[in-house]
């Protein structure tokens, strides 16, 4: 009977033991994970959790869901830059009828946050046509120097275009979007030149 007390708690020894093993090497991956760090033009970028980037912008620590050479193949010209640069208010725009407006508004409400707290921008919303949200009809026709307008615009390709003072951001779904709301920030921080 004694034997087989014996036999029993070796075995639940050996049990706590994997456990325990198990707990510490998770913790210690867990602890390790996402320690990686790249430098990008002279920024540091660090991998998170969930798939974003985190970089230290300007003394802050800014999220993006891309990094930088991911998005290297979408042009922009040093113009839109320098205009969002020299102008205190910009205005977004999309169509109602956009299958991915909601993409669009929260995409605006980060974009114009950074607008404001990183470059002083104001910006105001608005929707190409007539809508029931009482909401300005604002389209490429409103775009001066002073007041560029930026129109998020569903279209076969990714891009950005700018028309006169106009800058068509141009994507097929909603993280494009956000692709090119990255890519533009990246081109105002100098991450991307």
């Amino acid at each position: 009977m004694a034997r087989k007390k014996t036999k029993k708690n070796r075995s639940g020894f050996w049990f706590v033991i994997a456990i325990a093993f198990l707990m510490l090497t998770s913790t210690i991956g867990y602890v390790f994970k996402g320690g990686s760090s790249y430098k990008y033009n002279g920024f540091s970028f660090s991998g998170s959790e969930d798939g974003r980037w985190i970089a230290k912008i300007n003394g802050k620590n800014m999220i993006f869901y891309y990094h930088p050479e991911n998005l290297e193949n979408i042009n922009i010209s040093q113009d839109i830059i320098n205009n969002l640069k020299n102008t205190n208010m910009v205005y977004f725009t999309y169509d109602i009828n956009n299958t991915y407006r909601e993409d669009i508004a929260a995409i605006n409400l980060e974009l114009s946050n950074i607008l404001w707290n990183d470059f002083k921008i104001y910006s105001s919303n608005g929707l190409t046509s007539d809508n029931d949200f009482n909401i300005d009809i604002i389209n490429c026709s409103n775009a001066t120097k002073a007041n560029p307008v930026i129109y998020y615009k569903k279209a076969d390709n990714t891009s950005i275009d700018i028309q006169d003072y106009c800058i068509i951001l141009n994507g097929r779904t909603g993280m494009e979007f956000m692709a090119l709301k990255e890519r533009l920030l990246y081109g105002l921080y100098g991450v991307i030149e």
